[in-house]
């Protein structure tokens, strides 16, 4: 319904300035119209060549595609002014990581923070390519320092990181205070997952010693499990 409407738009205002092709080229892609697609934003791109969501949506067809070493030459003909900006470098990032590339996507990040500085979502992205490249150690570190800057803002620690240093923890054996509380934390905030999270407080429970918290907290998650609760 949504291509048809803005085929439709285009039809009504076909001017080349337009905007229009970007949003008729991402319904087109996930409608799976692939080529179709790929047309309209390269006419699209044409006009505004400055217009990073244009690069982001292409990139996401050769992605789709499976077109990796197009999606990458592509990216080159991006103008010099853009591509120190955050939002290309994660879409360079991405595109190398698409195509398995992760040691690359790791360089290439590492390269614009040794440069402009550690963003968190850089450092998000890294952490992704260092999970990858099942090189946890390296991933938790990336995902604390992260948490860390937030409560050094007071700023709320993102759900996603907070599980991800905890699930990373969890698989390299650490059964601590920390690891716990974070899961505790997670049950009130993520409600859709708590059966997964009672259940890892009760093997951290049981990893203490403590039997008594690794029933009740198995039994938590069997009730919620089968709506008991």
């Amino acid at each position: 319904f949504a291509a048809d409407a803005l085929s439709h738009a285009m039809e009504e205002n076909p001017s080349p300035a337009s905007f229009i092709p970007l949003e008729l080229a991402t319904a087109l892609l996930n409608l799976q119209r692939l080529d179709e697609a790929r047309e309209w934003l390269e006419t699209f791109l044409k006009h505004h060549p400055e217009e990073l969501p244009g690069y982001q949506v292409l990139c996401e067809v050769f992605w789709e595609m499976g077109d990796f070493d197009r999606a990458e030459a592509f990216l080159e003909t991006c103008p010099e002014e853009l591509k120190n900006s955050l939002a290309y470098v994660l879409i360079r990032g991405e595109s190398l990581s698409h195509a398995g590339r992760h040691s690359d996507a790791e360089t290439f990040y590492q390269a614009f923070m040794n440069e402009y500085g550690r963003y968190d979502a850089v450092l998000r992205a890294l952490a992704g390519s260092y999970e990858a490249l099942e090189n946890l150690e390296k991933a938790r570190e990336l995902y604390s320092e992260i948490m860390n800057q937030c409560r050094s803002c007071h700023t709320r620690v993102d759900l996603l990181v907070k599980r991800k240093f905890a699930d990373i923890s969890f698989d390299l054996n650490e059964r601590s205070t920390k690891v716990l509380e974070l899961y505790l934390s997670l049950t009130q905030e993520d409600h859709s997952n708590r059966p997964f999270y009672f259940q890892r407080i009760s093997g951290i429970y049981a990893a203490m010693g403590n039997k008594e918290g690794a029933r009740r907290f198995h039994w938590f998650a069997r009730q919620v499990t089968e709506g008991k609760e």
